[in-house]
């Protein structure tokens, strides 16, 4: 699974930096450009839901107000960003864990189970692989003693031991693979639900770069926004996570579903059921 956030103190930030060397942007247009400011952490996260470009964020020096707008002018999308920052803390909400401890044991259970029974053809792939291991043993070793006994020269005896070691070292690459991600699973959730209690709090007291990694670890293809509808949508979701604030509804009986996505309840069920769990690998 992906790698969890941890803030790191920075010696020195990036926007310090910029200050100091008199590199931060301001147009004459009224309003500044900034490439770090934590009030719009939501540029290039947010894309247009009319062109699909990524908005960007600026500050509106008079108004002292901060903005997302899309660079497609006919478009006409932009939007106050205190208001989209704000809703997309409510969407953090649903994936936030509110559960008693005995209630996170069977909710840490109920992942594991289904993402195990979602992966019974990997389970398979993996036994299949021990075969192919053990097959390719007898064949190495049956060659040596071939060699040995002098039934096989030795360019014969060269040219299927090179071949019986690559076909060896490959198996035991893919065995490695399957076998690393059996055994991350539960430590996978485990982290998954640590962040999960405070994730809209963990959001909002984060750095910038933090408040990215956040966004782009539950949505890797970002959400949209479109002014003329007010509708935020996105088309995938980090798959842990999903399954996390779905069972969590199931146990709570509070099945609202994702309204600050557009989904409510049966569409985001439809969402689980066609999911594939797959643990993310890089971010938090």
């Amino acid at each position: 699974m992906k790698r969890f956030i941890h803030n790191q103190e920075k010696l020195v930030s990036r926007e310090l930096f910029l200050k100091v060397n008199g590199l931060l942007d301001q147009n004459a247009h009224g309003y500044s450009l900034n490439e770090e400011n934590t009030d719009i952490p939501l540029k290039r996260f947010l894309t247009c839901g009319h062109c699909g470009r990524p908005l960007r964020g600026y500050l509106v020096r008079k108004k002292k107000i901060n903005y997302y707008k899309c660079s497609t002018k006919s478009c006409c999308n932009n939007k106050n960003a205190e208001v989209l920052n704000s809703r997309f803390i409510k969407i953090l909400e649903v994936f936030r864990i509110d559960l008693a401890k005995d209630f996170l044991v069977v909710l840490k259970k109920q992942v594991v189970a289904t993402f195990n029974q979602m992966t019974n053809s990997k389970e398979e792939s993996f036994k299949e692989l021990q075969l192919q291991h053990k097959e390719i043993n007898i064949k190495i070793n049956r060659l040596e003693e071939r060699y040995i006994e002098e039934e096989v020269g030795a360019d014969l005896y060269k040219k299927f031991r090179d071949k019986y070691y690559q076909e060896k070292a490959e198996i035991e690459r893919n065995l490695m693979s399957l076998s690393n991600k059996k055994s991350n699973l539960e430590k996978c959730v485990d982290l998954a639900l640590e962040y999960a209690v405070d994730l809209p709090l963990k959001w909002v007291s984060a750095d910038y770069h933090t408040k990215q990694q956040i966004q782009s670890l539950l949505f890797p293809h970002g959400i949209s926004y479109s002014k003329k509808t007010d509708e935020s949508r996105t088309t995938m979701i980090n798959s842990v996570f999903l399954y996390m604030a779905y069972f969590q509804q199931v146990i709570t009986k509070k099945k609202r579903g994702i309204p600050e996505l557009s989904l409510d309840y049966a569409s985001f069920a439809d969402w689980v059921a066609g999911s594939r769990i797959e643990l993310p690998t890089s971010g938090l």
